[in-house]
């Protein structure tokens, strides 16, 4: 019995960082105020290179994660000239209807992908590596944040119009963001696969898009921390609650998102929030300490 629950934990330890790295992919987009569902399309190129390399050349899963990566990038590289056209609500459109295009090459492509049917992943993914595969990508996002890119990303969210009155490029930072998405995506499509041990079609969906998008804005859109938080919630919490019986568990993780979106909009970590707090905290400091002083001059 102990063996069984520790098991269970280790599991929901493993998706909820496999969740985390592909929340940042999706997290990079939304950082620089771009709605994407890319993240699936790229998590499914990594996660069908991850089938490849680990049971057909058996090569080291680090390997395979570096391939994973590059191939979403590649794949970020491609579509981004003409998704990035799009503004708004049409760009997450565009990227729906990505899905649905990989979807059907996965189908199609059976000697590469198995087809309908799938394939099967060969184990060597571990939770180390998949601990090591998110410091790198959050250390990244961390220096990344504190850079000159970091604060054209926020302008550029906030309102792009005037970031590029101040010389922002707009449209390159996007680019940017949106390959960056792409690389960490990859990476973390391998390790989502490799940790379910199968990948088919319907692996990197739309069911799995609303999942990682749920947990950046669960956990807080504009904070890296965030998709962190929220992947604990919607990655690792389904396979604790994965022996409830019935729909349980999506009917928590359902109530769970509709309460943060109402007391906290801006999600569980909220930079904003937390400067309004500061702000609201020094003028109480000051407040008091003017009024020591007029007390002691009375």
């Amino acid at each position: 019995m102990f063996s069984a629950d520790y098991a269970l934990l280790v599991a929901a330890v493993d998706f909820a960082l496999a969740g985390a790295v592909l929340a940042l992919s999706t997290f990079a987009t939304m950082w620089v105020g771009t709605l994407s569902f890319g993240t699936v399309c790229f998590g499914a190129v990594g996660g069908y290179v991850a089938a490849h390399l680990l049971t057909i050349d058996h090569v080291n899963p680090v390997v395979a994660v570096v391939a994973g990566a590059v191939g979403g990038g590649i794949l970020a590289m491609a579509v981004s000239p003409f998704l990035l056209r799009l503004n708004s609500h049409w760009l997450a459109l565009a990227t729906v209807a990505l899905i649905l295009v990989v979807r059907v090459f996965a189908q199609n492509l059976s000697s590469i992908t198995g087809g309908s049917a799938g394939t099967v992943v060969a184990p060597g993914v571990s939770g180390w590596l998949a601990l090591g595969v998110l410091l790198v990508v959050v250390a990244f996002l961390w220096r990344l944040r504190h850079s000159s890119f970091g604060i054209a990303a926020e302008l550029a969210r906030e309102d792009s119009t005037v970031a590029g009155a101040m010389g922002v490029n707009v449209q390159r930072v996007q680019l940017v963001a949106f390959i960056m998405s792409g690389v960490i995506g990859g990476a973390g499509g391998v390790l989502e696969a490799g940790f379910l041990g199968y990948i088919s079609p319907d692996t990197f969906y739309i069911d799995l898009a609303v999942v990682v998008l749920a947990s950046v804005v669960l956990g807080g859109a504009y904070h890296w921390a965030g998709a962190l938080v929220g992947a604990v919630f919607f990655a690792g919490m389904p396979v604790l609650l994965s022996q409830v019986a019935g729909s349980i568990p999506g009917l928590i993780e359902g109530v769970l998102l509709l309460a943060v979106m109402l007391v906290l909009p801006g999600g569980i970590i909220d930079p904003a929030r937390s400067a309004r707090r500061r702000v609201r905290k020094s003028m109480a400091v000051r407040s008091a300490q003017s009024g020591v002083e007029e007390g002691g001059r009375l």
